[in-house]
């Protein structure tokens, strides 16, 4: 068995594997709108601030499919505002050109925070809402949100968080969000196959009035229990058994899980003179971001650890030539990360 070491798909536990793998079930049989209530429920109380006031929407294709249909469905007339810090957050620009959807790009460098004096000053000319990525995979830097969020609040914009790779792990201050999208394969443990939308109420009730541009990512249409079309039912019970396992504590609890291992891996890289692209202060807890080491192409680090038992994943654009990445989500051990640090010894010598 390889150890993944990416962020998303990660590793699951067998008893997700094998509710994936589970008997066949009609999405029209009552014992579906169980597990739909049921997921709904607990995919809710992942965070405390989620509770009350909020709407789960699930959608059957990837943490993508969940990106452009909160865009599609929370958008109005624009202009949106989307801020750009890495890969992931500058694809979300494609999605309002594709959808033709009025927006303008703030531009912010691939291992740079946000500049919120530029942010205000663009904010003063006035958006429907502004739309970010929380933590920004390219690097794993933790976007500070919960600012983005009282910003937009004091000139009346709404904020759209994409959280793909922090959602169930990272802290995220809900207080000034409208609406947040994730995966189920990432911090939550489940396999492909399920994103999902959680929008606030205000939002949710304007949301069903706004121009509808799709057909499959209307939000509205995955209200209640049993929404029209047939939807992906082993990776909504993998999902279900993925929440059922999340510790007691939540996010919360998982973030310091998280965080024990990211500190962990990040010592013994930085013993080995392995350099972070961005301060480790910024980083997420799900993610870390090593320079290659000396004489190694990506490919061949990559191979090398692959050969080994042990998958990597690699930077986007010009940083792939510099750094690799490595994830803590998922069913990893300890164990998992010690034997790794071993190979990594061996393949170094």
């Amino acid at each position: 068995m390889k150890i993944l070491l990416t962020p998303g798909p990660c590793m699951t536990s067998e008893t997700v594997r094998q509710a994936a793998a589970g008997p066949d079930l009609n999405h029209r049989d009552p014992e579906y709108a169980s597990l739909i209530r049921e997921t709904k429920d607990r995919l809710l109380s992942v965070y405390p601030e989620t509770s009350t006031d909020w709407t789960p929407y699930l959608l059957g294709g990837s943490g993508t499919l969940a990106v452009e249909a909160m865009i599609t469905s929370c958008v109005s007339t624009g202009p949106v505002l989307v801020l750009e810090n890495g890969y992931y957050s500058e694809r979300i620009r494609e999605i309002f050109e594709i959808h033709k959807i009025p927006y303008e790009a703030l531009s912010f460098g691939w291992l740079d925070p946000w500049d919120f004096s530029a942010i205000e000053e663009r904010l003063a000319d006035g958006y429907e809402a502004v739309i970010a990525t929380h933590n920004e995979t390219t690097t794993g830097r933790l976007n500070d949100v919960a600012g983005l969020g009282g910003l937009c609040r004091s000139y009346g914009a709404r904020c759209l968080i994409d959280a793909m790779s922090s959602f169930g792990a990272d802290d995220i201050d809900f207080t000034n969000l409208d609406a947040v999208c994730s995966s189920g394969n990432k911090c939550l443990h489940s396999i492909p196959g399920v994103g999902f939308v959680l929008v606030k109420d205000p939002l949710r009730e304007k949301m069903v009035a706004a121009p509808r541009r799709s057909y499959y990512m209307s939000l509205p249409m995955y209200a209640g229990d049993n929404p029209p079309l047939t939807p992906p039912v082993p990776a909504l019970a993998a999902l279900r058994q993925a929440l059922r396992e999340l510790p007691v504590g939540g996010a919360a609890a998982r973030g310091v899980d998280y965080e024990a291992k990211a500190h962990f891996v990040r010592q013994a890289f930085a013993a080995r003179g392995f350099r972070s692209a961005i301060p480790l202060s910024e980083s997420s807890c799900t993610l870390s971001t090593f320079s290659l080491p000396s004489g190694f192409t990506f490919e061949r680090w990559f191979e090398a650890n692959a050969e080994a038992g042990f998958i990597l994943y690699g930077c986007k654009g010009d940083l792939r030539d510099r750094f690799f990445q490595i994830s803590n989500m998922g069913e990893l051990t300890v164990n998992h990360l010690v034997a790794w640090i071993s190979a990594v010894d061996q393949i170094l010598v």
